[in-house]
C-alpha cells in the first residue's frame, strides 16, 4: 500500500509526462499494448478473420453437443482460449522466421533478446490450455450427469517443484 506522499509524487509526476511529440512517435506508443495481441481485450483483432472464428465456434458447439447457458459458458471460454492458442503460433512463426537466427533458432530466441517474450508466450500458452481443458472437463461433466453417469470429483494435485 502506498503512503499518500508516494501518490502525490506519483500524480505530479505524471503531469508531466506529455507522451510522444512527432505523428510517428504517436503512431508507435498507439501500439504499445498490443505486442503479440494474446490477451487483448479484443478477441478478433488487426489480420484475423471473423468468418474463421465463426466457423470455429460451429464446429466447437457441435461436436461438443452445447446444450444450456451453461455449457455456453463455458464452450465460449474453449473458443476463446483456442482462438488465442492460435495467435501464439503465429507469434512463434513470426519470431522463429526471422532469418538472423540460424538453425538454433528457438535455443536463440529463449537465450537471447526475445528471451523475455518467449518466456512469456510460454506461460500465456500454458495459461490457455489449461482453460481450455478446465472448461472441457466441466462441460463433459455435466452433460455425464444429464445423461444419468456417475461423476467423479475433479482432483486437485499439489506439486512441490522446490528440489
Amino acid at each position: 500500500m502506498i503512503t499518500a506522499k508516494q501518490y502525490n509524487a506519483n500524480k505530479n509526476n505524471a503531469l508531466l509526462s506529455t507522451g510522444p511529440k512527432t505523428n510517428e512517435g504517436k503512431i508507435i506508443s498507439s501500439k504499445n499494448s498490443l505486442k503479440h495481441g494474446i490477451l487483448s481485450k479484443d478477441l478478433i483483432i488487426k489480420d484475423e478473420s471473423i468468418l474463421d472464428f465463426e466457423q470455429i465456434r460451429k464446429i466447437l458447439y457441435q461436436d461438443l453437443n452445447i446444450d444450456g447457458v451453461l455449457e455456453e459458458i463455458l464452450a465460449e471460454k474453449m473458443l476463446n482460449s483456442l482462438w488465442r492458442l492460435r495467435r501464439i503460433l503465429t507469434a512463434e512463426n513470426e519470431m522463429f522466421n526471422d532469418n538472423k537466427w540460424g538453425n538454433d533458432a528457438i535455443s536463440e530466441k529463449f537465450k537471447g533478446n526475445d528471451s523475455d517474450c518467449m518466456r512469456a508466450i510460454s506461460r500465456y500458452e500454458s495459461f490457455l490450455e489449461k482453460t481450455f481443458y478446465k472448461a472441457l472437463h466441466e462441460i463433459q461433466r455435466i452433460q455425464a450427469v444429464k445423461n444419468g453417469k456417475e461423476v467423479i470429483s475433479p482432483v486437485a494435485i499439489d506439486i512441490d517443484n522446490t528440489n
